[in-house]
Protein backbone atom coordinates (compact mmCIF):
# COMPACT_ATOMS: atom_id res chain seq x y z
CA UNK A 1 0.00 0.00 0.00
CA UNK A 2 1.30 3.46 -0.80
CA UNK A 3 1.06 6.56 1.39
CA UNK A 4 -1.72 8.13 -0.71
CA UNK A 5 -3.96 5.06 -0.41
CA UNK A 6 -3.26 4.91 3.35
CA UNK A 7 -4.33 8.55 3.72
CA UNK A 8 -7.55 7.89 1.79
CA UNK A 9 -8.32 4.87 4.01
CA UNK A 10 -7.55 7.01 7.07
CA UNK A 11 -9.94 9.73 5.91
CA UNK A 12 -12.70 7.18 5.30
CA UNK A 13 -11.99 5.62 8.73
CA UNK A 14 -12.36 9.02 10.39
CA UNK A 15 -15.65 9.64 8.57
CA UNK A 16 -17.00 6.28 9.74
CA UNK A 17 -15.85 7.02 13.28
CA UNK A 18 -17.69 10.34 13.17
CA UNK A 19 -20.84 8.56 11.98
CA UNK A 20 -20.47 6.07 14.83
CA UNK A 21 -20.10 8.87 17.35
CA UNK A 22 -23.25 10.49 16.00
CA UNK A 23 -25.17 7.20 16.02
CA UNK A 24 -24.19 6.31 19.57
CA UNK A 25 -26.37 9.11 20.90
CA UNK A 26 -29.39 7.29 19.47
CA UNK A 27 -28.59 3.86 20.97
CA UNK A 28 -29.82 4.88 24.45
CA UNK A 29 -27.10 2.84 26.11
CA UNK A 30 -27.28 0.17 23.40
CA UNK A 31 -30.88 -0.63 24.30
CA UNK A 32 -32.37 0.44 20.94
CA UNK A 33 -31.63 -2.32 18.44
CA UNK A 34 -31.24 -0.66 15.01
CA UNK A 35 -29.07 2.29 16.05
CA UNK A 36 -27.01 -0.08 18.21
CA UNK A 37 -26.36 -2.48 15.33
CA UNK A 38 -25.59 0.39 12.95
CA UNK A 39 -23.23 1.94 15.49
CA UNK A 40 -21.32 -1.30 16.05
CA UNK A 41 -21.01 -1.98 12.29
CA UNK A 42 -19.86 1.58 11.57
CA UNK A 43 -17.29 1.48 14.39
CA UNK A 44 -16.05 -1.90 13.11
CA UNK A 45 -15.54 -0.53 9.61
CA UNK A 46 -13.79 2.51 11.05
CA UNK A 47 -11.40 0.47 13.20
CA UNK A 48 -10.59 -1.87 10.31
CA UNK A 49 -9.78 0.94 7.90
CA UNK A 50 -7.80 2.76 10.60
CA UNK A 51 -5.74 -0.38 11.14
CA UNK A 52 -4.99 -0.73 7.43
CA UNK A 53 -3.99 2.93 7.18
CA UNK A 54 -1.42 2.45 9.96
CA UNK A 55 0.72 0.42 7.57
CA UNK A 56 1.90 3.76 6.15
CA UNK A 57 0.87 6.41 8.69
CA UNK A 58 2.58 7.09 12.03
CA UNK A 59 0.32 5.84 14.86
CA UNK A 60 0.89 8.84 17.11
CA UNK A 61 0.10 11.37 14.40
CA UNK A 62 -2.86 9.36 13.12
CA UNK A 63 -4.42 9.00 16.55
CA UNK A 64 -3.92 12.70 17.36
CA UNK A 65 -5.57 13.74 14.10
CA UNK A 66 -8.33 11.13 14.59
CA UNK A 67 -9.07 12.40 18.09
CA UNK A 68 -8.83 16.09 17.22
CA UNK A 69 -11.14 15.84 14.23
CA UNK A 70 -13.61 13.80 16.29
CA UNK A 71 -13.66 16.31 19.15
CA UNK A 72 -14.17 19.33 16.89
CA UNK A 73 -16.81 17.57 14.76
CA UNK A 74 -18.78 16.41 17.79
CA UNK A 75 -18.65 19.86 19.33
CA UNK A 76 -20.12 21.29 16.12
CA UNK A 77 -22.80 18.57 16.02
CA UNK A 78 -23.61 19.16 19.69
CA UNK A 79 -24.25 22.84 19.02
CA UNK A 80 -26.07 22.54 15.68
CA UNK A 81 -27.98 19.26 15.99
CA UNK A 82 -28.50 18.81 19.73
CA UNK A 83 -28.62 22.54 20.60
CA UNK A 84 -26.07 22.26 23.42
CA UNK A 85 -24.13 25.40 24.38
CA UNK A 86 -20.36 25.95 24.17
CA UNK A 87 -18.60 28.13 26.72
CA UNK A 88 -15.70 30.46 25.98
CA UNK A 89 -13.17 27.94 27.42
CA UNK A 90 -14.75 25.25 25.18
CA UNK A 91 -14.25 27.41 22.11
CA UNK A 92 -10.67 28.28 23.07
CA UNK A 93 -9.91 24.59 23.59
CA UNK A 94 -11.41 23.66 20.22
CA UNK A 95 -9.32 26.33 18.51
CA UNK A 96 -6.19 25.00 20.21
CA UNK A 97 -7.00 21.44 19.13
CA UNK A 98 -7.59 22.59 15.56
CA UNK A 99 -4.32 24.53 15.44
CA UNK A 100 -2.47 21.54 16.94
CA UNK A 101 -3.88 19.06 14.42
CA UNK A 102 -3.12 21.37 11.50
CA UNK A 103 0.38 21.95 12.86
CA UNK A 104 1.03 18.22 13.21
CA UNK A 105 -0.19 17.62 9.68
CA UNK A 106 1.80 20.44 8.13
CA UNK A 107 5.00 20.27 10.18
CA UNK A 108 4.98 16.72 11.60
CA UNK A 109 6.92 13.68 10.46
CA UNK A 110 8.06 14.20 6.87
CA UNK A 111 6.44 12.06 4.22
CA UNK A 112 8.51 9.37 2.50
CA UNK A 113 6.59 9.64 -0.79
Amino acid sequence: MNKKKAKILFLIAVLFELMGNFLISYTEGFTVLLPSIACIVVYGISATLFGFSLKEINLGIAYAVWSGVGIVFLAIVSVTWFKLPLTTPDIIGLIMITVGVIGMDLFGTPSEE
